[in-house]
């Protein structure tokens, strides 16, 4: 069944001079957009915007939001919003200011609508709405188009979020707590003004770390993505700079290379791993996706296997030819590596460990050896590395195979 999105944005913040609830400043954007891209995550493929009002920054936060591909809409009154919306379709509603983890949003859609999330009544959730003795409502709700349209039908001057949730209430909606399960992340907040989001970019940017990468990527780049990333998505800077600049730092390390640089083309190359990082680290924090990422990371690729190849024919010259075949082996055991692993990963716990030979993680191994001038030797242990590393991952292929074969039909 479709799934469309209903986000309230006309209540003001506690300060009005901070505007709308929708319209406080979160990772460079608004929390309208974030709110949004949440709900996409979760199936939303239609978001619905219900504003008794269109102030500048809240059409601006829509018409981003638009450009990044989202269908989204505004209603200027409930009766509005119903219209846009199908009978037939569930409606996520996410009431004014609620801020939620995307797990959370995940367990709304797969409710049986209707369906509530609820926190406990307790003090310090005093803000949000009370639905008996014992739990508040947590700020989402799921329900179908035609709900809508018949609590439209009725609403009169009664506040939508208000009458949504008491026929919900009166209709003996599933409850989703909202605690449950939930030790390691956070329960909703209500966000009421600038204040409420103290802190938050850094929460999102902890969740946003990538995962199931190389050892380079779990523990070497989070130490400069820490110091780096947080005043750049404050900022709202946009992550395909940092995509390119990763691509030019590898191009440049060529560059250098080919001028007698060649630590300095080394530091180049190392420097455009945690780059790369710091653009998915950056896109991630903000639920939208980093265009083109694929494109930038063969690009990037390419450019590190220039440069292997620029520093093997200035090795030819000073060592002979056996510089050639070191480069090759490495090439052609990275080639069948990487056509290993993509059938490793149709295969039932595919995964392979993180010390397998990768771009960044060859890059990052040479460093010993760039430091001490021995770039033969360097080269000779990347292409060892990377032909263990294809024949454990060659081997882990056979097993799973051979286990797929024994299994009964």
């Amino acid at each position: 069944m479709a799934l469309a999105a209903l986000i309230s944005a006309y209540r003001y913040a506690s300060d009005e001079a901070e505007g709308l609830r929708s319209t406080l400043p979160l990772a460079g954007r608004t929390l309208l957009e974030h709110q949004a891209r949440l709900a996409a995550l979760a199936g939303a493929d239609n978001v619905v915007v219900l504003a008794e009002r269109v102030p500048v920054a809240l059409a601006q936060a829509v018409e981003r939001l638009r450009r990044s591909g989202m269908r989204v809409e505004i209603a200027r009154g409930v009766n509005d919003a119903a219209d846009r919306i199908h009978p037939d379709e569930e409606l996520l509603v996410v009431g004014d200011g609620c801020l939620a983890s995307p797990r959370l949003f995940r367990r709304m859609v797969k409710a049986r609508a209707p369906a509530l999330l609820t926190v406990p009544d307790e003090p310090d959730r005093a803000m949000f709405e009370r639905m008996d003795a014992t739990v508040r409502w947590g700020g989402l709700m799921l329900v179908s188009g035609a709900f809508l349209r018949d609590t439209a039908a009725m609403l009169g001057d009664w506040d939508v979020e208000s009458t949504l949730l008491r026929r919900a209430v009166q209709s003996d909606a599933e409850r989703v707590d909202a605690t449950a399960g939930n030790a390691a992340g956070r329960t909703p907040l209500l966000v009421d003004g600038i204040i409420d989001l103290e802190g938050f970019d850094r929460h999102m940017l902890a969740t946003a770390r990538p995962r199931g990468r190389d050892w380079p990527w779990r523990h070497v780049f989070p130490l400069i993505e820490g110091v780096v990333a947080p005043p750049l998505l404050r900022r709202g800077t946009d992550p395909i700079w940092f995509a390119v600049g990763a691509v030019t730092a590898a191009v440049a390390a060529g560059i250098l290379i080919a001028a007698g640089w060649r630590l300095a083309g080394q530091a180049a190359l190392m420097l455009s791993g945690p780059i790369a990082a710091v653009a998915e680290r950056l896109a991630g924090a903000r639920l939208s996706p980093l265009r083109w990422s694929g494109a930038f990371f063969i690009a990037r690729s390419l450019a590190a296997v220039a440069a292997l190849l620029i520093l093997s024919f200035d090795l030819a010259k000073e060592t002979g030819w056996g510089a050639w075949p070191v480069a090759a082996m490495l090439l052609l055991a990275m080639a069948a590596l990487a056509g290993e692993q993509r059938i490793l990963r149709h295969l039932p716990g595919g995964l392979a460990p993180h010390w397998i030979a990768s771009l960044d993680g060859l890059i990052w191994a040479m460093l010993p050896f760039a430091l001490i001038g021995q770039w033969l030797a360097g080269v000779a242990v990347l292409a060892a590395y990377a032909l263990a590393s294809f024949g454990f991952v060659q081997r882990e292929v056979a097993i799973r195979v051979a286990a797929q074969a024994s299994e009964p039909a």
